[in-house]
């Protein structure tokens, strides 16, 4: 910071810019580093506490990037912001919209790299109505984290409708099926899809660090777009509990999964998670 014009904001937004640039990569690094200490000190340091570790470690970090993000989005264009009254939230963020977003995007990848563009479906309904609704569900949200916890989900189940489709028909016949649903507190969105499910030895393998590509890429090769780090999952989870929300996988077998986002609708109730030492404090968002 001491590298700043103080006569202007324009360096200190292209500092700070370039700062976040430069850490694209932590979450991949982060993942490799913590896997080959438990192969180094594995007996010192179990997948339990490296997980916790990482949790809080990130968890921080998305709150400092949010702070980034949001100087940077206030900050006036003539300074090289983008001059948002409200910055990186959206007073009317259409949940329904990012799930589309996300579902295309996601679906293109998969053709990308599968040759096969799975197939999806977005339904709306609010508490009160029997049946889909056509109005959009807003709340106030910051649309970049719930994109990415769309994305990560998404990525998951296009990819293994593929994987155990026999025919490019079996692939639109099982379309991924995402519902957001609503009432005067709360957003919820699942997102279904019938690609065989996780087994149940797995169990709580998908929310660790150590069994992600990321942290096999020493061993396995460099990971792709689509498979991501192989950490998308407890990343995701941690950008919903960030504003006080949850997401939480089941699993059932030989059918599919079904993946549930709950996020607070009501802005008092947005509260930012912030972890110290082993534990996680609360703080109101307006706080920031």
């Amino acid at each position: 910071l001491q590298q700043c014009d103080p006569k202007g904001l324009r360096s200190l937004v292209r500092l700070i810019k370039d700062i976040r640039d430069e850490g694209r990569n932590v979450i991949g690094l982060s993942a490799k580093g913590v896997y080959k200490l438990q192969q180094r000190k594995g007996n010192r340091y179990d997948s339990e506490f490296l997980d916790r570790w990482l949790d809080s470690f990130l968890l921080s970090r998305i709150g400092t990037n949010a702070l980034a993000d949001q100087f940077c989005a206030i900050a006036s264009k003539e300074d090289g912001g983008l001059g948002r009254p409200t910055g990186i939230t959206e007073l009317r963020c259409d949940a329904s919209k990012i799930c589309s977003q996300a579902a295309l995007a996601s679906s293109y990848l998969c053709y990308q790299y599968t040759s096969h563009e799975p197939a999806f479906t977005i339904e709306n309904y609010k508490a009160g109505l029997m049946g889909p609704q056509a109005t959009p569900c807003e709340f106030s949200y910051i649309p970049s984290f719930l994109r990415y916890i769309l994305c990560e989900l998404l990525k998951n189940s296009f990819q293994a409708t593929v994987k155990t489709s026999c025919h490019p028909s079996d692939i639109k016949e099982r379309p991924v099926r995402i519902r957001v649903c609503r009432d005067e507190t709360r957003v919820a969105i699942m997102v279904s899809d019938e690609a065989g499910g996780i087994p149940f030895e797995v169990g709580d393998k998908i929310w660790s660090y150590m069994h992600g590509a990321a942290a096999r890429s020493s061993e396995e090769g460099n990971a792709n777009l689509l498979a991501g780090y192989g950490v998308g999952l407890p990343c995701a989870r941690l950008y919903a509990r960030y504003l006080g929300g949850k997401l939480s996988i089941t699993s059932y077998p030989g059918f599919g999964t079904q993946a549930h986002v709950f996020l607070p609708r009501i802005v008092s109730s947005q509260i930012e998670m912030l972890p110290v030492g082993a534990k996680l404090e609360h703080a109101s968002i307006s706080d920031m």
